[in-house]
C-alpha cells in the first residue's frame, strides 16, 4: 500500500500536533509518525520543568495540610 502526504510530521507533541493541525486547516494532507502513544513527553511522561513544579507544589501542599515535607 502506498500513500503520498504533502506533509510529514515527526512527534505527537505540542510543536507536532500543532503544526499539523496548522497544515490541515491549510489543505494539506498530513501523516503524523511517533513511535510512542500520541501526545508528546510532557503531556504523558512530564518534562524536566513540570516535575519541578509539581514536586514543588507537592512539598508546599503538604506543609499547609502539617505532614512535614
Amino acid at each position: 500500500m502506498k500513500k503520498s502526504f504533502d506533509v510529514v510530521v515527526i512527534g505527537t507533541g505540542e510543536a507536532g500536533s500543532a503544526v499539523a493541525m496548522r497544515c490541515r486547516a491549510a489543505g494539506r494532507s498530513v501523516a503524523i509518525v511517533d513511535s510512542r502513544p500520541f501526545g508528546g513527553t510532557c503531556g504523558l511522561r512530564g518534562c524536566d520543568p513540570k516535575k519541578v513544579l509539581v514536586g514543588a507544589a507537592e512539598i508546599i501542599d503538604r506543609k499547609r495540610r502539617g505532614f512535614g515535607a
